[in-house]
């Protein structure tokens, strides 16, 4: 106990000291000329199709492909690996950040306009988009405007002098300030600057990340230029993170900035998206949809992955569509964004674990998952490996592993982190040849989405069942509709239907074409079954 107790106590003194030294550096005239930068617009991708219906993918780069062996994943690598994403169905990226950065996940960035060179150029991010669009594929980037890193110009600036012009770029303490206070995720945000000042600033994550001020107006028309730039460049639209910490705690305030923003980008580009993190139950994160387009849907991914988990899928229809109306009251219009994992939460495979018999294969459940997913109304989100089977839970380097390509010519795969994954179980190479893979599961049932204009734009609503650990909806458009039945049951079990004619577009049990009812439909044990009404 008492080792790890002064381990702890080296590397909090190791980082205080760090930030401590390159706080004290002079700041160069060059490096604050660096953080401000324009360019000129290039010709605008005009997308076939909106951003609703698409399946997007989040790309965690320094896991994905390696192009020139040094073990991380770079841009190059990506562009390289976009035919592999069109043919698996997807038709939008959501990049991780590829800012400079000190960190190996970039969320801490130093250069807004500076590639981190283990990933590339900007010219190498330009042909990324360029490729992506060519392929019809939108490209959204994380944009980190909550915080910049510690050792970024403008907070070092701020640090040695507090007459410095970019000392208000960051929130200070004052007399009044309760240093004591507790951040909404339970974090203690105010960090002493230096070990003999009474300064301290405001930084919700980490002290590594000094939180902007939004109540400076020129913080503002700098985040303002950041997505000027990238538009510019071809980008088609954000992730916005730590989209509700810009003023913790104070949703009304949050709203009225992120309608300015949202209003700054549209006027840039109609078709720019934003997408936000709003990491909080629906009533907060439905507020957002009346100030930026769309935000994901994280009690939706607790809610299935839950019920999975505990064998439990009764009520999951109903749970889902009283998330909806929370929605649509604010925003009629809304397009959800749903996802099952990404790069902060434990993966699929490991959520969906049987509570009660953990040793259990998990890949029927995490098909399931799948299949809920990739016929959810919206917009859904494939994370990186997913549709691979990796597992993956805290601490964040083991839900960020590198995505296995081949698990004997291993070039392609990156090697930064040691993977708790077996290459055999994993590697795509493996996968692509078994038709009853979890990727060809995925491949099947974005293909699918991609096929149906009900699956992509259809309303939702629950169907009504009498027995338990079945979940069943409908997606409804212009009269035409497709019904999902997911029984989680060991057995098979029989539901009143009303319509007795249907195709039936995808079933893991059985290989009829069409179904002819007569009053009663039999799910079949474990089946995933979906059909449209003839």
């Amino acid at each position: 106990m008492k080792k790890k107790v002064f381990w702890v106590l080296m590397i909090i003194g190791f980082i205080t000291f760090s930030i401590v030294y390159h706080n004290n550096r002079k700041v160069k005239p060059e490096e604050l000329a660096a953080s401000v930068k324009t360019n000129t617009k290039i010709e605008s991708y005009i997308p076939k199709e909106s951003y609703k219906g698409r399946v997007f993918y989040e790309v965690f780069v320094r896991s994905f492909k390696d192009s020139n062996g040094d073990g991380v994943g770079d841009l190059r690598g990506l562009t390289e690996k976009l035919d592999y994403l069109s043919d698996l169905g997807i038709k939008g990226l959501w990049i991780t950040p590829i800012n400079e950065s000190p960190s190996y996940h970039c969320y801490d960035i130093t250069n807004y306009y500076g590639i981190n060179p283990m990933y590339g150029t900007m010219e190498d991010f330009e042909n990324l988009i360029k490729e992506a669009h060519k392929r019809d594929m939108m490209v959204i980037m994380d944009l980190v405007l909550n915080h910049t890193s510690a050792y970024h110009p403008w907070f070092r600036a701020a640090s040695n002098d507090r007459n410095s012009p970019y000392r208000n770029y960051y929130v200070w303490s004052d007399k009044n300030t309760n240093l004591k206070e507790v951040s909404s995720i339970d974090t203690r945000p105010w960090i002493k600057l230096k070990a003999f000042s009474s300064d301290y600033y405001y930084a919700i994550f980490s002290g590594t990340m000094p939180d902007l001020n939004y109540d400076n107006t020129e913080v503002r028309q700098q985040a303002k230029n950041i997505a000027k730039y990238y538009l510019n460049i071809g980008v088609d639209g954000f992730r916005l993170d730590g989209a509700k910490h810009i003023y913790d705690k104070e949703t009304d305030k949050n709203l009225v900035w992120w309608k300015e923003f949202s209003d700054f980008v549209k006027a840039e580009n109609k078709n720019a998206v934003l997408v936000g993190e709003i990491w909080d139950k629906p009533e907060i994160t439905a507020a957002y949809l009346t100030s930026i387009d769309t935000d994901f849907n994280f009690t939706a991914a607790d809610d299935i992955l839950s019920a999975l988990s505990k064998n439990n899928l009764s009520n999951l229809s109903g749970k889902l569509k009283d998330i909806y109306n929370i929605y649509e009251k604010y925003n009629h219009n809304y397009t959800d964004s749903p996802f099952l994992s990404n790069h902060d939460t434990p993966r699929i495979m490991t959520s969906v674990l049987d509570a009660e018999n953990i040793t259990e294969d998990p890949s029927d459940k995490a098909k399931e998952a799948a299949a809920i997913l990739l016929t959810l109304p919206g917009t859904p989100y494939v994370y990186y490996g997913d549709e691979t089977g990796m597992k993956g839970t805290k601490p964040d380097e083991q839900i960020r592993e590198p995505f296995i390509w081949d698990n004997v010519d291993r070039k392609q795969n990156t090697s930064w982190e040691t993977s708790v994954n077996h290459p055999d179980n994993i590697a795509l190479s493996v996968l692509k040849d078994k038709p009853d893979s979890i990727y060809n599961f995925y491949k099947a049932m974005i293909h699918l989405r991609n096929s149906s204009e009900v699956l992509k734009y259809g309303n939702y609503d629950k169907v009504e069942v009498k027995n338990t650990n079945i979940m069943a909806y409908k997606r409804v458009l212009d009269g035409k509709e497709i019904y999902v039945f997911i029984n989680g049951n060991k057995t098979d079990k029989k539901e009143n239907i009303s319509l007795n004619k249907f195709n039936v577009l995808y079933s893991n049990k059985r290989n009829d074409k069409e179904l002819n009812l007569s009053s009663e439909l039999t799910i079949i044990s474990n089946e995933i079954l979906i059909i449209e009404a003839k």
